[in-house]
C-alpha cells in the first residue's frame, strides 16, 4: 500500500468548491487516473483520503493537502503524471511526497499564512496602530456558541504587500482557529475608515508550530 501527502491548489471558479465537494471531486479524479484508491472495510466503505484543512468557501490557495491510502504500490512521478491529465481547471499538483513514521500529522497543523487584498487599502501606521492594540475583542461564532473573544493571540503575524494587500499569518487547525473574515471584521472595527466591499482571500500555507509546511 502507497501513502501519499498531494499538495493541490484551488484557483478561479474552484474556489466556491465545498469541503464535501472537494472529496467527492477527488473521488472522481482518482478514478479518471486510474489511481486504486484503497477503502474502509464495513458496511458502508469509503475512500481513505482526508484534506487536511478545509478551505472557505470562495477562499483561493495554492497549498492545500490530501492525504491518500492507494491500494497498491503506486510511484509518485506516475501519480504526479495521472494526476495532471486529469484534473479540471482551476486545480494544479505542485508537489507528492511520501508519508511515513516521521511525516507531520495533522494535529501539528498550528497556523495558517494568507495574502489579503481589498478595495480599502491599509496603510502602514493604520496596520502598526491595529497589531500595537492589547486586546483585538470581536464577535466569533462556532457551531455550538457565539461571545466576545480576544483574537491579537491567533494573529502570529501581519504585513502590507506592494500592491496594498496584505499577509496573515493566523491559528489554524484544532487547537485554536482563525477565520480571515473574523479578522476582516475586528480590522473594520478597529481601523478607521476601512471599510472594503471587496475581498480576495489566497491561502499560501499550512504550518506547524515552528512555521514549517506540511510537505
Amino acid at each position: 500500500m502507497a501513502k501519499f501527502r498531494i499538495q493541490f491548489t484551488k484557483y478561479g471558479d474552484m474556489k466556491y468548491v465545498s469541503h464535501l465537494d472537494l472529496i467527492r471531486l477527488f473521488t472522481r479524479i482518482f478514478h479518471r487516473a486510474q489511481l486504486p484508491v484503497a477503502y474502509s472495510e464495513g458496511f458502508n466503505p469509503h475512500p481513505k483520503m482526508a484534506v487536511l484543512l478545509p478551505l472557505s468557501v470562495g477562499t483561493e490557495s495554492s497549498c492545500e493537502y490530501i492525504d491518500v491510502d492507494f491500494e497498491k504500490g503506486v510511484g509518485m512521478l506516475d501519480c504526479m503524471k495521472k494526476l495532471k491529465s486529469a484534473l479540471p481547471i482551476g486545480m494544479e499538483i505542485p508537489q507528492i511526497g511520501e508519508l511515513n513514521e516521521t511525516s507531520a500529522k495533522p494535529k501539528e497543523i498550528r497556523y495558517a499564512s494568507y495574502e489579503i487584498r481589498t478595495d480599502s487599502p491599509v496603510t502602514e501606521a493604520q496596520m502598526d496602530a491595529f497589531l500595537d492594540l492589547d486586546t483585538i475583542e470581536i464577535m466569533k461564532k462556532t457551531k455550538r456558541s457565539e461571545g466576545i473573544v480576544d483574537i491579537k493571540p491567533d494573529i502570529m503575524h501581519m504585513g502590507l504587500l506592494e500592491d496594498g494587500g496584505f499577509t496573515a499569518i493566523i491559528s489554524a487547525g484544532s487547537n485554536a482557529n482563525l477565520k480571515c473574515e473574523v479578522l476582516l471584521e475586528a480590522m473594520k472595527k478597529y481601523i478607521d475608515g476601512f471599510a472594503p466591499e471587496e475581498v480576495t482571500i489566497l491561502r499560501t500555507g499550512i504550518l506547524n508550530e515552528r512555521g514549517e509546511p506540511l510537505l
